[in-house]
């Protein structure tokens, strides 16, 4: 019996060690992942401001992207790219709201990335059109970017930013949900 606990003392200890090995290297995965947060106080991740709408649920003016500061940006960066997508709506997730890169400078650790007008090709200085939004299947003014336009029915709208090289590889991702609509 006392051979029995000492060979399950240590088999315990090994198991230990093995799940603490794996949580310090999934942790170290994850340290080089992208960091985005709203630099606009109207943006909560809540609820997607009033007037950050389209032009179809907006009287004032045409909803833009939010402004954001992004950090943790890994070396080697050349740009970020940001897709917008209605996670509620098929038709209009995976990019649907378009997609947009924003140019980085090599050595560049954090930016702050402006807004960028909707339903419009005139871009914001260091901004390209990956793809343009896919509304216009909708009826919806073509643009690189659309604003959310589910009418205020609740749909979630998210952007995922991902870090690339100059190769257009990825470097890091994140998520930023930017609320419902």
């Amino acid at each position: 019996m006392l051979l029995l606990r000492t060979y399950l003392k240590k088999e315990n200890n090994i198991l230990k060690s093995i799940i603490l090995s794996s949580l310090l290297v999934s942790g170290s995965l994850f340290a080089s992942d992208l960091k985005a947060e709203f630099t606009d106080s109207k943006w909560d991740g809540m609820t997607i401001p009033k007037d950050e709408v389209c032009s179809n649920f907006n009287e004032s003016k045409i909803g833009s992207t939010p402004p954001l500061k992004v950090s943790n940006i890994p070396s080697g960066t050349a740009k970020l790219v940001f897709t917008y997508s209605d996670k509620t709506f098929t038709k209009m997730d995976n990019g649907g709201h378009g997609i947009v890169a924003y140019k980085v400078a090599s050595d560049a650790k954090e930016i702050s990335v402006p807004a960028q007008g909707g339903e419009t090709f005139e871009l914001v200085d260091g901004f390209e059109v990956v793809t343009a939004h896919t509304g216009t299947r909708f009826k919806k003014t073509p643009g690189a970017y659309l604003a959310p336009c589910s009418g205020g029915k609740g749909n979630t709208y998210k952007v995922g930013i991902e870090a690339v090289d100059a190769a257009n590889k990825s470097l890091a991702s994140t998520e930023l949900v930017l609320g419902k609509f």
